[in-house]
């Protein structure tokens, strides 16, 4: 153990006694000296906190997503639960709603991690992992102050957001804590895939007792294929399993789910009766540029974002199923702001409005979150001007009023029906988190930067002062010096030639 000078940007902070006990299995010995100082490294965060233009809005959507965690409390104990409400929203005066979705969970967690904020993370992964399913699985959502499933419904596309969390968080920080979390959901998934390589879209508790879904949405591959992707190269005892897993979620996407006349995805596969969901949401379209860009494709997926730009729907500039309209300039009513966004999908969102008791009205609107899909997508692409211009428009509606709010983005601007749900307009956790992820210029289906891999600095190793101290039969003490120019200090190990295990010291 030793005391050091710890610097952060040129200031001496305090005095610091580094040290990391460390439990090893019997079979220790002192040969483990011999083989750890060559992975015993300090370095700079290489943790995306990106600086841009954006950087004001990007806080205050971080603000806001601090708040909706920290007011997610259970009842009784009165603490924090660790999940992030998904609405600010009410019921009543002083009632939320107290509704957490867990495909919220998985996008909070990445947008924290944007932020530089792992305990936040780390909070919603551990959450997830206490109540996850013994079969693997997660409910739709919870209720946050009693964390009892909410929407008793399993669909596969929520919890691999969560994988997806795990992926992100590992990238960036080292930590395969949650490793196997993320493989239980999978293999929980996998139960469902088809002989034409989809994955079904889950289970529902219809009558009393979980019965599967007779549909595989696009979306739900999609979010499969990217997780699949990243545990298969990491978890060797199911590699094979996963990659064929993955190769046939792949065919899935490129020979049945993607339009080879509109150039465009489908919805989804009806399993039922062997049909492809005549439905056309936007969402499939972007996440299908982020996520399957870079594999080996028979189809130029990007041009998808030509074809949203270019459905102007009917001769009446009505949107219908075969004449889809994405496009909607819009003023907000509350701050006379126009803006040129997206809308969900068609037909139900652009004929005249109507109310609707069921699902709310119908009429062009315009969706925060799939915007923020669509400038990712753009920004991937290399068009920066057009991925600005979204996230311009997106920051008219995020609120600027001081307390709660402040940060906040809804859901959707007009509150309609988008054929499959009513759209909120209350601020969400999906659509500030994704403009979180839509301003760091990143890409959560691969864990990187939407033009290039994470930029990793090249470690500095530290200094001589370093070791390892055995002090029983099965433990030992690393103790280290971290480089005078280092936020914190990464520990890099191996015990017994097992997986490496990975320890951050902040400084």
């Amino acid at each position: 153990m030793v005391y050091s000078n710890i610097y952060f940007g040129g200031i001496e902070l305090k005095k610091v006694r580094t040290k990391l006990s460390l439990i090893v299995s019997a079979a220790f010995t002192l040969s483990f000296i011999g083989i750890l100082p060559p992975q015993l490294m300090a370095k700079t965060s290489d943790i995306p906190v990106v600086e841009t233009k954006y950087k004001t809005a990007s806080d205050n959507a971080y603000t806001w997503l601090k708040t909706q965690q920290d007011s997610a409390k259970l009842d009784g104990t009165g603490l924090p639960s660790g999940m992030v409400d998904s609405f600010e929203d009410y019921w009543g005066p002083n009632l939320p709603k107290q509704i957490s979705y867990t495909y919220d969970q998985g996008v909070a967690a990445i947008a924290f991690l944007l932020k530089g904020d792992t305990n936040r993370t780390k909070n919603v992964l551990t959450l997830m992992s206490k109540i996850q399913g013994s079969d693997g699985s997660w409910c739709n959502s919870y209720w946050n102050n009693n964390l009892s499933g909410q929407e008793l419904i399993k669909n596969v596309g929520p919890g691999m957001w969560i994988c997806l969390a795990v992926m992100n968080y590992e990238k960036i920080t080292g930590d395969t804590s949650f490793h196997s979390m993320a493989t239980k959901y999978i293999d929980w998934a996998l139960q469902f895939q088809k002989p034409n390589g989809g994955i079904s879209g889950g289970q529902t508790y219809a009558s009393g007792v979980w019965q599967p879904v007779t549909w595989s949405g696009t979306e739900e591959n999609i979010d499969a294929y990217a997780a699949l992707k990243y545990f298969s190269s990491t978890t060797p005892d199911k590699s094979s399993v996963y990659e064929s897993a993955q190769n046939r979620v792949k065919s899935f996407l490129d020979n049945i789910e993607w339009d080879n006349t509109n150039n465009r995805f489908h919805g989804g596969f009806k399993n039922d009766t062997q049909t492809v969901d005549p439905y056309v949401p936007l969402d499939v379209n972007p996440w299908g540029v982020m996520a399957l860009s870079g594999a080996s494709n028979p189809h130029n997926y990007a041009s998808s974002l030509a074809y949203i730009e270019n459905a102007k729907g009917n001769a009446s500039g009505v949107g219908t199923l075969s004449n889809p309209k994405y496009v909607e300039t819009l003023t907000a009513a509350d701050n006379g702001k126009t803006m040129t966004l997206y809308d969900f999908d068609w037909e139900s969102d652009n004929v005249p409005y109507s109310s609707d008791a069921s699902m709310g009205l119908k009429g062009p609107d315009i969706w925060f979150e799939g915007s923020a899909f669509m400038s990712c997508a753009y920004y991937m692409q290399g068009n920066t001007s057009k991925a600005d211009s979204i996230i311009d428009d997106i920051m008219k509606k995020q609120s600027t009023s001081s307390g709660e709010s402040l940060g906040g983005i809804p859901y959707s601007l007009m509150g309609t029906n988008n054929n499959y749900w009513h759209m909120a307009q209350e601020n969400c956790v999906s659509s500030t988190g994704w403009f979180i992820i839509a301003s760091s210029r990143w890409n959560p289906f691969t864990g990187e930067y939407l033009n290039s891999a994470i930029p990793t600095p090249t470690p500095t190793p530290v200094d001589t002062s370093y070791g390892v101290t055995k002090t029983g039969d099965n433990s030992a003490v690393i103790w280290f010096s971290p480089s005078p120019s280092a936020a914190w200090a990464d520990v890099h190990y191996v015990v017994n030639s097992q997986n490496q295990l990975n320890y951050r010291h902040d400084v």
